[in-house]
């Protein structure tokens, strides 16, 4: 997989700028979407009345308001669609959480929008996993929660001797691995191609290390028991690397 400058350099700076209006986590999936290593990515964005960004500080200044989303989603290449789920009201003031959904290749996004419906409400937690490529281990052992005598996934890494950066990639997912040799095995898998994606794209880009340095926050707030003595950009980086 190679990422050339010119849209290395969009989906970085769109990334940047969507961080006001959605979490960090959602970013680096809409990144992996459109550096092809995930099939579609859901993310919940939240704006004022006025259209500004509000998901950290709604003083922010708006780089990226409600109504330049959309071109700047073009612009990236991505199809989308972007639903009003719930209105909440605080201090006066009035919030709305939408679903956006990004596809990249053609095909993914609008097949699920046909099985499922546009709104939230209507898709089962199967459908989601799915159609966001998560793997079959993984959407199993969440829909259904099969007894496992162990904790995590996490567990299986440390008894079974996997790779020494093996706890950093599976932490990198976006899902929860299901606590199996097949669910660390798919995790460890996946997260290597995600590392590997989101490396190439700071290397090929004038923002280096922006996405390595949102996948360094999923990994920690992912690692409770992580040391907090070892900066998270060492071990991350060999993994990276």
């Amino acid at each position: 997989m190679t990422v050339d400058r010119p849209l290395a350099d969009r989906l970085l700076s769109l990334g940047a700028d969507l961080g006001t209006a959605a979490p960090s986590g959602d970013v680096i999936d809409m990144l992996a979407v459109g550096v092809g290593v995930k099939p579609m990515a859901g993310l919940a964005a939240c704006y004022t009345e006025s259209g500004a960004p509000a998901w950290d500080a709604v003083e922010t200044d708006p780089s990226l308001p409600r109504s330049s989303l959309g071109a700047r989603l073009d612009d990236a290449g991505f199809q989308w669609t972007f639903t009003p789920v719930e209105t909440v009201h605080e201090d006066g003031r009035a919030f709305t959480w939408y679903e956006l959904l990004l596809g990249s290749d053609g095909e993914t996004l609008p097949t699920f929008l046909s099985r499922t419906g546009t709104h939230p409400n209507h898709r089962t937690e199967a459908e989601y996993g799915e159609a966001l490529g998560y793997p079959d281990s993984a959407v199993e052992w969440f829909v259904n929660r099969p007894a496992s005598r162990f904790d995590s996934v996490f567990d299986i890494i440390e008894r079974e001797g996997f790779r020494d950066d093996a706890q950093m990639l599976a932490a990198s997912v976006p899902y929860v691995p299901a606590p199996t040799h097949d669910g660390a095995s798919d995790a460890i898998e996946d997260g290597r191609e995600l590392t590997d994606a989101l490396g190439q794209l700071d290397a090929a880009s004038v923002r280096d290390e922006f996405a390595e340095a949102l996948l360094g926050e999923r990994v920690s707030e992912t690692l409770a028991t992580h040391d907090q003595t070892e900066p998270w950009r060492d071990p991350l980086h060999r993994a990276m690397g």
